[in-house]
């Protein structure tokens, strides 16, 4: 990172977004594209037709004001959201030392929006993922994700019952019995590629 470069941190139920660009090539329209992008990616999370940005105040800022003066952090709210309820905006007092489940660094280069340390996803094929069916060598597919859940089998709260989306695609019924749960957070750290 760059001593001249400006950030901005967005914060959305217990995510985290780090957003940081070089204002010598960066221009203010590039900047509202990019937190425009990043906008759908909230709105994803909680399944919601809008968000708001809101500053540690509990104001509503716009995405110009952000990205003019540079207004840091920025909580999302989602008024109309259908996941993540339990969540609720809260402000955190240390951002570097709070416990987040998931953080992100993205940069603006070239007038993109770049995710930065990305690991490179592995694609897997679903013959592959058919091979792994068992108990002792179990995958399922959650929203085009895949997951090796060997271990988590035993801890499932709804015991064996996992097994029958061994080896295939479980999103429909993941999404049918755990409608208010985000795989991310719930088999964290399990996902090895994705599905192709």
């Amino acid at each position: 990172m760059e001593s001249s470069d400006k950030i901005v941190e967005f914060i959305y139920g217990r995510r985290y977004i780090k957003l940081r660009w070089n204002p010598q090539t960066t221009s203010e329209e590039m900047i509202m594209d990019a937190i425009d992008s990043l906008g759908r990616k909230f709105m994803e999370y909680y399944t919601a037709t809008f968000i708001n940005f809101v500053t540690e105040d509990g104001s509503i800022v716009h995405i110009d004001d952000i990205a003019s003066a540079s207004i840091s952090p920025i909580y999302i709210r989602a008024p109309d959201a259908k996941k993540n309820l339990n969540i609720s905006y809260t402000q955190i007092h240390d951002i570097k030392t709070h416990k987040f489940d998931k953080k992100q660094f993205f940069v603006i280069e070239n007038s993109k929006l770049v995710e930065e340390n990305k690991e490179i996803i592995k694609e897997i094929s679903w013959a592959e993922i058919g091979k792994h069916s068992k108990r002792k060598d179990c995958w399922i597919v959650i929203n085009g994700k895949v997951y090796e859940i060997t271990e988590f089998i035993k801890r499932h709260p709804g015991g064996d019952i996992i097994m029958k989306s061994a080896g295939k695609d479980a999103t429909l019924v993941f999404n049918k019995h755990h409608p208010w749960v985000f795989p991310e957070t719930a088999i964290r750290g399990m996902c090895i590629g994705i599905a192709k």
